[in-house]
C-alpha cells in the first residue's frame, strides 16, 4: 500500500514485539512519510522508523502485555488527519463510521487529539470488555505526542532568545526529547486502528 501525493511517498511498516510474553505480536504502521532513492527504491529513514516505535510501537506491545485478558495478537494502524478531505491525504484509509470507537485525547497539549479503534462487532458484554481493554491499550498514546512550544518567527529573531538557544543548557534540555520538532511537525492528528 504505497501511494505518493505532492512527492511525498507513503509506507507501510512493520512492527515485532520485543515483548516475550503477551499475546500482540506484530503492529503495521500506514501512511509512514517516506523517500525514493535514485534507483526507485522506497525507504523510511531510520530517525522515521525510531519515531514511530518509541512513540507508538513500543508504548502498545508493552502495555499490552500487561493489560489482563489482552488478547489481541496484531494491529494495523493507519496515521490519519481529521482536517482534511480522505483524497487529500494521499493514500487508502479504512471508512470511519459511527459504530466505531472514538478515544478522544485526554491531553490538550497532545499533538494527537484522536484515536479511532475500527468496529470489531461485538456486542454485550464481550465488547464492553473489548472496549475497556482498547481504553487502556491506546489512551497512554495521547501524552507521547506532548510537543514542546513553539517559538514564533518574531520571537525567534530576538538576540536573547538565540543566545538561550545557544546556550549548552537549552541544548542539553532539548536532548531530553529528542522527537520535539518532529511532534511539532506532524502530518497526522489522529490514529484509526484496526484490531486482528
Amino acid at each position: 500500500m504505497t501511494r505518493s501525493s505532492k512527492n511525498e511517498v507513503f509506507l507501510r511498516i512493520g512492527f515485532r514485539s520485543p515483548e516475550e510474553e503477551g499475546s500482540l505480536t506484530t503492529i503495521e504502521l500506514f501512511g509512514v512519510p517516506g523517500k525514493a532513492s535514485i534507483t526507485g527504491e522506497l525507504a523510511v529513514s531510520r530517525e522515521t522508523q525510531q519515531f514511530f516505535d518509541d512513540l507508538i510501537a513500543r508504548v502498545i506491545f508493552r502495555r499490552a502485555r500487561l493489560i489482563a485478558n489482552c488478547d489481541f495478537k496484531s494491529l494495523k494502524i493507519w496515521l490519519y488527519d481529521t482536517e482534511k478531505e480522505d483524497s487529500e491525504i494521499g493514500y487508502q484509509i479504512p471508512q470511519l463510521d459511527q459504530h466505531d470507537l472514538e478515544i478522544s485525547s485526554n491531553i490538550p497539549s497532545s499533538k494527537l487529539e484522536f484515536i479511532y479503534v475500527l468496529d470489531n462487532q461485538l456486542e454485550g458484554k464481550e465488547y464492553e470488555n473489548w472496549k475497556r481493554i482498547a481504553l487502556e491499550l491506546f489512551t497512554p498514546l495521547f501524552p507521547k505526542f506532548i510537543a514542546p512550544p513553539k517559538i514564533s518567527s518574531e520571537l525567534a529573531n530576538n538576540p536573547l532568545v538565540k543566545f538561550m538557544q545557544d546556550n549548552p543548557l537549552s541544548k542539553a534540555l532539548e536532548s531530553l526529547d529528542p522527537y520535539g520538532q518532529a511532534k511539532q511537525d506532524l502530518s497526522f492528528n489522529a490514529l484509526i486502528i484496526q484490531i486482528d
